[in-house]
């Protein structure tokens, strides 16, 4: 599950696009240390669920690992690994639920389970879980996470997601696992096969064009978490707004081919955009 523009200690993450919208290095100490372990726990998650060769069970023995360790959690058990007993600590000290871990385990549980999705509210449903909490947690840490707030970074989130998802359509299906909804499949007519073959026909343009707009009214309703913020979460804001409408922007170019060269955002993308973020109001 690869669905999330990240920076991780101010690098583009190396292999995809993840969970956690942190870009660490943006944070004051104390929170910094608290976003990096619960990156860690995405991040570790993630690994396991969709890099490597390991079956789906052994994906899914080792998945009930955190499941088990969480639960202790629920209980108050601090019997657990040292990556839990770390997490308790930030959980207690930021007043985060453990109902927002439990959406990340039901998801990469998920991620090996399901491989296609009938219609678009599935497509939420997961993303939901996936996807949402990483915003919600971050809230969180800077003690913004109000209702209203997090509905506005649950829409930012799903973007986000959603543009994860156009990127790693290819590479997905080599794992033989599909997010573009079955409904959609069949109303542009997409075949599979021209995904293994990477014939990124006339349908499939259509179809783009059909994604990139559903991304941007996401964006657009989390666009007032921007003024319902301020300082350095407001700057990671900012950025991760701008780099989803650079990419969907580079989406939108008919010459883009999902399948064999989806955007990615260069070093040099990050770097101006960062300062272009800062002189903003």
């Amino acid at each position: 599950m690869k669905h999330y523009i990240t920076l991780e200690a101010g690098k583009e993450s190396k292999k995809h696009y993840e969970n956690f919208p942190v870009a660490t290095f943006l944070y004051p100490r104390k929170i910094r240390d608290a976003a990096t372990i619960l990156y860690q726990f995405a991040r570790t998650l993630d690994d396991i669920a969709d890099e490597g060769s390991l079956s789906d069970e052994e994906r899914l023995k080792k998945i009930e690992i955190y499941q088990n360790n969480l639960n202790l959690l629920k209980k108050n058990n601090t019997n657990v690994s040292p990556l839990f007993i770390d997490i308790y600590k930030v959980m207690n000290q930021y007043s985060i639920s453990t109902l927002l871990f439990q959406r990340f385990i039901d998801a990469f549980k998920q991620d090996v389970i399901k491989k296609r999705y009938k219609d678009f509210d599935e497509i939420i449903n997961y993303t939901n879980k996936a996807a949402a909490p990483a915003g919600e947690m971050i809230l969180t840490l800077f003690n913004k996470n109000t209702k209203e707030n997090i509905k506005y970074s649950n829409s930012i989130c799903h973007a986000l997601a959603l543009i994860g998802m156009s990127q790693d359509i290819h590479e997905d299906i080599l794992k033989d696992r599909l997010y573009i909804p079955m409904s959609q499949m069949k109303k542009y007519k997409l075949e599979i096969a021209d995904i293994h073959n990477k014939k990124f026909n006339n349908n499939w343009k259509k179809f783009k064009k059909s994604w990139i707009k559903l991304i941007n009214k996401s964006l657009l309703n989390g666009l007032p978490l921007v003024k319902k913020t301020e300082g350095r979460l407001n700057l990671q804001i900012k950025i991760m707004i701008g780099a989803a409408k650079i990419l969907t922007t580079r989406m939108n170019n008919d010459n883009c081919n999902l399948f064999t060269k989806p955007p990615k955002l260069s070093k040099i993308d990050w770097l101006l955009l960062f300062f272009k973020c800062i002189i903003s109001k």
